[in-house]
C-alpha cells in the first residue's frame, strides 16, 4: 500500500515530509515523498537555506512515478506545505489524476497556511484552498487559525470551532479535524472532529516542548490509522494520542525537535490515549 505526500521536507529536524514519512512507514505503508521545498532546517530555529520545487519539477516527479505503474497501489495523497500556491495546482491536479487511477484512493489535505495569527505562505492561498483544494479532499485538517482563514470564524472556544466545521464541510469533506483549539482558562488543547453529522472532541494537556511539525504528524497519524482501520473515531483518538506522546517525549528529553525516531514506539502504540465525547 502506497502514501503519495507532498509537502516540505526539512534535513534537520521532523516537519513536513520528515515528520509524516516515518511513522507512515512504521504503520505499514511505503510512502513516496514529492517535495514541495527543501530547507536545512525549520525557520523557527534559524533562516533555512532552501530550494523550493516549482510546478513543472513536481509534476514532472509525479510523471515518473506514473510511469512505473504504481498508482493503482496509492490509497491516498497527502497534502501538506506547498510554500506557494502554484505549487498547489500541481497538487490538486495530482490528486485529481490518482483518484482517476484509484477511485478509492483518498485526498486528505491539511492547509498548512499559517499559525498563531501569522500566514507563512506566498500568493493568494487562502482563495487557492477555497475554490481549488477543499472541494476535492475527502479529509481536511486545519489548525485552529486555518480554520479562521478559511471560514472567517475566529475559533476561540469549542462553539465557534463546531461553526467553522459546519462551514468547511459544505465544501465537500467528509471528515473535518481542527486542532489547536485553545480552552479559555484551561491547561488544555481541544482537538475536535466531525464525521457524517458528528462531531467528536478530546482534549489532552497543553506540553512546553517544541511543536515545530506537530500539525504535520497529526494528519500523517490520521491517514495512516484510517487507512488500516477505516474507523474515524479511533483513529482520532489515536493520532491525537500519538502527537501528545511525541510532545511529552521531546520535554523530558528537551528535545528542540520532535524526536520521532527516538519516540518512535509510542507514537504508533500511544500510551495514554485521552477520553473522547461526542458534543453533537
Amino acid at each position: 500500500m502506497g502514501i503519495l505526500s507532498i509537502q516540505s521536507y526539512v534535513i534537520t529536524g521532523h516537519v513536513g515530509n520528515a515528520a509524516a514519512c516515518l511513522p507512515l512507514q512504521l504503520l505499514g505503508f511505503d510512502v513516496w515523498t514529492l517535495n514541495t521545498v527543501v530547507l536545512s532546517n525549520h525557520p523557527a530555529v534559524r533562516p533555512p537555506k532552501s530550494q523550493i520545487n516549482n510546478p513543472q519539477k513536481i509534476l514532472d516527479f509525479f510523471d515518473g512515478i506514473c510511469e512505473l505503474g504504481l498508482l493503482v497501489e496509492c490509497e491516498a495523497v497527502l497534502g501538506g506545505y506547498l510554500e506557494n500556491t502554484a505549487n498547489g495546482a500541481a497538487m490538486v491536479e495530482i490528486a485529481a489524476k490518482v483518484k482517476q487511477f484509484n477511485k478509492r484512493a483518498l485526498f486528505i489535505c491539511d492547509p498548512v497556511m499559517g499559525d498563531n495569527d501569522r500566514i507563512y505562505v506566498k500568493g493568494d492561498i487562502v482563495n487557492f484552498y477555497k475554490n481549488n483544494a477543499i472541494g476535492l479532499a475527502d479529509v481536511i485538517l486545519p489548525n485552529a487559525f486555518e480554520a479562521y482563514l478559511l471560514t472567517g470564524v475566529e475559533v476561540t472556544d469549542i462553539e465557534s470551532a463546531i461553526k467553522a466545521i459546519e462551514i468547511m464541510k459544505n465544501y465537500g469533506p467528509k471528515i473535518v479535524i481542527i486542532s489547536g483549539v485553545n480552552i479559555p482558562n484551561a491547561e488544555k488543547l481541544a482537538t475536535l472532529m466531525s464525521f457524517e453529522n458528528e462531531v467528536w472532541l478530546t482534549m489532552a494537556p497543553k506540553v512546553a516542548a517544541p511543536s515545530q511539525g506537530a500539525g504535520d504528524l497529526l494528519s500523517a497519524l490520521f491517514t495512516g490509522h484510517y487507512l488500516k482501520n477505516e474507523n474515524p473515531k479511533d483513529s482520532f483518538n489515536l493520532a491525537v494520542a500519538g502527537v501528545h506522546a511525541a510532545l511529552v517525549y521531546a520535554k523530558m528529553i528537551s528535545h528542540e525537535f520532535l524526536p520521532l525516531v527516538s519516540a518512535q514506539s509510542s507514537i504508533i502504540n500511544p500510551p495514554k490515549i485521552f477520553s473522547t465525547k461526542r458534543i453533537k
